[in-house]
């Protein structure tokens, strides 16, 4: 009698025990995931912090902020390029390589992805300068009929660090859809407001 019951509760503690070990797994198991979904959510608070989703959604070469509307027309990238017109009515110009650069194409050149994976682009590689001041840098460049990018300039900044980021940011830029005209690939200019929201 004394064995069956000495066996019933030895059989009861490692029930007991594994019950308990198993329940401990199950709730250690829920706060991973529970700190997974909140890293997450957390991970997508901050990095919305870069811009709002309002100023993402008009990234484009002819945005302007209304803080800068009387400085820059709503065609301040093509405007970026008039030397290279020479203030001619021309839609493009021919650059030291020989290459036919147009100021405007039917079908704009595209970041790959479109503005979704260029706003993800922006929001994962910019590094703020420690004197980042709130404002907008308005850079303009030329996208190759490879999709690469060159000639970037700051047609209106902020700061030095700022103008800086900026620069780095489009010149470190993946390859992009290239601009179109009359069905062919070609080089065409085109511009975007890096927006600093620190």
């Amino acid at each position: 009698m004394k064995k069956s019951l000495l066996s019933i509760l030895i059989i009861g503690s490692v029930v007991v025990y594994f019950s308990c070990d198993t329940a401990k797994k199950e709730n250690k198991e829920d706060a991973k995931e529970t700190l997974k979904k909140e890293t997450a959510t957390a991970g997508d608070e901050t990095s919305n912090e870069w811009i709002g989703e309002e100023d993402a959604s008009q990234l484009s070469n002819t945005w302007v902020d209304e803080a800068d509307k009387g400085e820059l027309s709503n065609t301040w990238a093509e405007d970026a390029f008039s030397e290279e017109l020479e203030g001619g009515t021309s839609n493009s110009w021919v650059d030291e390589d020989g290459e036919i650069i147009y100021k405007k194409t039917e079908v704009p050149p595209e970041f790959v992805g479109g503005k979704k994976a260029l706003f993800e682009y922006i929001k994962n590689n910019i590094r703020y300068p420690e004197d980042v001041k709130r404002g907008n840098v308005y850079v303009a460049f030329v996208v190759t009929k490879e999709g690469t990018i060159r000639d970037a300039r700051v047609v209106k900044g902020i700061n030095e660090s700022c103008d800086k980021e900026a620069l780095r940011l489009i010149k470190n830029m993946p390859k992009w859809d290239p601009g179109m005209e009359k069905g062919k690939i070609v080089s065409s200019v085109y511009g975007l407001p890096i927006i600093f929201r620190p």
